[in-house]
């Protein structure tokens, strides 16, 4: 599959993972190997995608449903609302 993006990090990150497996899936944090690409591939700490394969991972196996994921700041001071989308 060929990813499309602008980000360096993102494409490199793509080049390192092919294929996980179930029991990687599960594996914390530290040990996990798309954070540990990510990590590898110079994605920032704040970065979004690696949760974002695993999520797309756990759908593909049906092993969650494909729901609508959205990262929103609200700003208390004017009371609006910003989407990272």
């Amino acid at each position: 599959m060929k990813i499309a993006s602008e980000c360096k990090q993102i494409q490199r990150l793509s080049a390192c993972l092919t294929e996980i497996s179930l029991k990687e899936l599960f594996m914390p944090l530290t040990r996990n190997p798309v954070y540990m690409a990510a990590e590898k591939s110079g994605c920032h700490s704040a970065c979004v995608i690696p949760a974002a394969i695993l999520k797309a991972v756990e759908v593909a196996l049906e092993m969650a449903l494909p729901k609508e994921v959205r990262v929103t700041f609200i700003n208390e001071d004017d009371s609006s609302v910003r989407s990272a989308d």
